[in-house]
């Protein structure tokens, strides 16, 4: 197997792991290994072996955390010999372009995750709408499989919950805002808490389960007590919890506080400030984020629209203005999986976001200037300007659904990567 470059993660094969490495992800459930939930520096060769007899055949490693692997290699260019059995060096893939790799390889299977999850979810909220008590194991698997996922994966994960953009139930919505909250939480480095947010950030709503149905499903503006009923949701749902075996004291917490603000402006306990946890700040904002991206509480906004209420929001004083750019960074502007229109005229989807400068993503461009469909268009960089052509910038998102716009079926015409 081929190293495969994921920014500052590489996948490499099990023979190529060595001490001092650091693993993020295996090519298996962490469930199924000594090493649930952990990533961890590799101390020895001991725990190396320990992975193969599990079966591992290939790991993510974070050079940025431990070594990488050229380290443990002699470079054959000083010696001016191949080593024995080594393949000519192959011509170097653009850097833009192996922003496609992991999320075409790990696609399937994120949306074979992402179903489960789905089913897994629906069957958690019917049952405590029906007065059973929570199912926490499986509301610890969907939080597990997704999070090995987007370990993997982030944008794959995210272009999934683009393609949910219009549906509005209760449990997709869970779904949603638990993989925005893992990937904001597995790209920005938490570690010990990130099971604790995204289970947290899944069970949220839970409290709604047991509101009047037509008090949720209501499309017309609540009278004063109905409103009134339903900010006591999350309160409910924090009791409902406490009713929960083994469910962590900061799961608890994020749903009784996810409609908190730091103003004092949320609810249910209108508390400031410090005495709202991060990661209920960090639920609250993606929640908001879903909500106005997919419509469900109103007409679904333009992503560049999404961005400007948060920054309002954070302008009132309901959100920390630096929070909120620590998860736009994350997630994007234009989300992966985002059908946009270029200023050339060009149409592209959003394969990556670019970290550093929200507005210039990684695109696969779908249609040219003239309107010519392209089933195997170019992957540019927005942030990579091109002597001599004019610089690209996006002018407006567009609705898939609306242009006609297949977002899966041209990743599947990708090219194939080895790995």
């Amino acid at each position: 197997m081929d190293t495969e470059e994921l920014g500052t993660r590489k996948r490499v094969s099990i023979s190529q792991l060595k001490p001092g490495m650091y693993v993020v992800s295996l090519d298996q459930s962490w469930f199924q290994t000594p090493f649930y939930l952990h990533r961890r520096l590799i101390k020895n060769t001991e725990e190396i072996e320990q992975l193969k007899k599990l079966g591992v055949r290939e790991v993510v490693i974070d050079i940025a955390q431990g070594a990488d692997i050229e380290s443990q290699l002699t470079d054959p260019a000083s010696t001016g010999v191949l080593p024995t059995g080594s393949q000519p060096i192959q011509p170097t893939i653009p850097l833009h372009e192996t922003a496609l790799q992991p999320l075409v390889k790990e696609l399937e299977t994120a949306r074979t995750i992402h179903t489960e999850a789905l089913v897994a979810a629906q069957s958690i909220f019917d049952g405590i709408g029906g007065g059973s008590p929570l199912n926490s194991p499986i509301a610890e698997k969907v939080v597990t499989t997704l999070l090995d996922s987007i370990t993997r994966s982030p944008e794959a994960n995210l272009l999934l919950t683009q393609m949910r953009r219009f549906q509005h139930d209760l449990f997709t919505h869970a779904v949603n805002v638990c993989v925005l909250c893992l990937v904001v939480g597995t790209l920005d480095g938490f570690d010990s808490e990130i099971s604790a947010l995204g289970l947290g950030a899944l069970l949220h709503d839970v409290g709604e389960t047991r509101m009047p149905r037509n008090l949720i499903r209501k499309n017309e503006p609540y009278t004063e007590s109905e409103r009134q009923l339903l900010e006591q949701h999350p309160r409910l749902g924090a009791t409902l919890l406490e009713r929960s075996e083994n469910i962590p004291e900061l799961v608890r917490r994020i749903v009784a506080e996810h409609h908190e603000r730091i103003d004092g402006s949320g609810y249910p306990f209108a508390i400031t400030g410090a005495q709202i946890s991060v990661f209920s700040q960090i639920v609250a904002i993606t929640d908001m984020y879903d909500a106005m991206l997919t419509g469900r509480n109103r007409g679904a906004l333009q992503p560049i629209e999404v961005l400007r209420q948060l920054y309002l929001q954070s302008n009132a004083g309901a959100f920390d203005r630096d929070l909120i750019e620590r998860i736009i960074r994350c997630l994007g502007v234009y989300p992966a999986g985002s059908v946009v229109e270029l200023n050339t005229g060009e149409r592209g989807i959003v394969i990556a976001a670019n970290r550093k400068d929200t507005l210039k993503p990684t695109l696969r461009i779908i249609s040219s200037r003239n309107g010519l469909v392209l089933s195997r268009g170019p992957i540019v960089s927005l942030a990579e300007s091109v002597s001599g052509t004019v610089e690209r910038r996006i002018v407006r998102a567009l609705d898939p659904g609306k242009e006609r716009v297949d977002v899966l079926a041209y990743l599947k015409l990708a090219p194939a990567f080895s790995g």
